[in-house]
């Protein structure tokens, strides 16, 4: 796996991807997030499936931060969305779980030489606490972009 790196522009993709997510939360109603399928997902689904994502990274980097390198393990994203049944959670309550996640992950990194404090992942090695926010900034955009474009801003 390519080693990423994150910058400013990664801390700005979290931010602008959570507010994007606020925003389709907010103004699509939430049976036509949950009817709606984005291949195998509901948007609902989809949206959970980053909330999750975003949570577990968040946590990676804060272990990355905090201890002497960590190690850290894969974890099963359908075995997730199973137990958690997204398709029936609150959008707005997954709305503020991916916000503060995103947010977390920023404000962790903010500190000097935070980014480079490296942990063990079970799949990848060697990465540090930037690659884990610029893996999750990159996913989030991802996902972002597609729930964007099946519901886009509204004149």
């Amino acid at each position: 796996m390519e080693r990423l790196r994150y910058d400013d522009d990664k801390a700005f993709l979290l931010a602008d991807d959570a507010a994007t997510i606020a925003r389709i939360v907010r103004t699509v109603p939430a049976e036509k997030l949950r009817g709606t399928k984005l291949d195998q997902w509901t948007a609902l689904e989809v949206i959970g499936h980053v909330t999750d994502a975003a949570e577990i990274f968040a946590d990676r980097v804060e272990r990355c931060v905090n201890e002497n390198n960590p190690r850290l393990a894969s974890y099963d994203q359908d075995a997730i969305a199973r137990e958690r049944r997204n398709n029936e959670r609150e959008p707005m309550e997954l709305s503020r779980r991916l916000s503060a996640a995103h947010g977390r992950i920023v404000q962790l990194l903010q500190r000097p030489g935070a980014a480079g404090r490296p942990g063990v992942h079970s799949d990848w090695g060697q990465v540090d606490a930037g690659h884990f926010a610029a893996y999750q900034a990159d996913h989030s955009h991802g996902h972002a972009s597609d729930l964007a474009a099946l519901f886009p801003p509204t004149a």
